[in-house]
């Protein structure tokens, strides 16, 4: 995903196979990864929203399923995805918006499901990390809680949060600071991190 298409390389030689605009707006904030699952690539940024492309089977091409984007980063369509990964799971996506908003769309048009505020606090770049773990999802907010929920198209549902790390400021002092950093996941631990110390926590315990 380069700042104005996705490509399809041969992973050997960098040969390009296929390529598709995704030309941003104002300007390029690629920073959500884009996700693939069952042919789908799904792409989000923060200033011109979202993009679905259906990847060929039999051929090195892809073909556009939707497009769609809001009039402003406060008024949104589908997800304008600042800095988390979205998740595919079957027909939905589920993903973090502009301003901290979680929601789920259909995967197949775009169109909202749901929306919740209840995951993070509503803010300018709001972020959630989250990672799959069985049928739950796993989330690491910027305000340094993880929380463990399951997602639905019936909504978002809290099994447990607790405070792992304080955010730090600097970045948007306003907002009490934040904790940007993707967090890892290993063998029954967690790592996180914010602008002053790394942690490393045992999930094990209790079990």
């Amino acid at each position: 995903w380069t700042s104005e298409r996705l490509v399809g390389l041969d992973p050997l030689t960098g040969k390009l196979y296929w390529q598709h605009a995704f030309t941003p707006g104002r300007i390029s904030q690629n920073i959500a990864s884009p996700v693939f699952k069952n042919n789908y690539l799904f792409a989000s940024n923060f200033f011109n929203g979202s993009l679905l492309l259906k990847v060929s089977q039999d051929k090195l091409a892809v073909e556009e399923v939707w497009r769609r984007q809001g009039p402003s980063v406060t008024n949104t369509d589908s997800l304008h995805c600042c800095i988390s990964t979205p998740i595919i799971d079957g027909d939905y996506i589920y993903g973090v918006d502009s301003h901290g908003e979680l929601r789920c769309l259909e995967l197949r048009t775009g169109d909202r499901v749901w929306e919740s505020l209840d995951a993070v606090p509503k803010a300018r770049w709001a972020n959630i990390h989250m990672v799959r773990h069985e049928d739950k999802i796993w989330m690491f907010n910027e305000r340094g809680e993880l929380i463990i929920c399951k997602l639905s198209p019936e909504g978002f549902h809290e099994i447990s949060r607790t405070k792992i790390i304080e955010p730090t400021k600097g970045q948007l002092g306003q907002r009490g600071g934040v904790c940007w950093a993707h967090s890892a996941f290993a063998n029954k631990h967690i790592y996180v991190r914010n602008d002053r110390e790394l942690l490393c926590i045992d999930l094990s315990i209790g079990e």
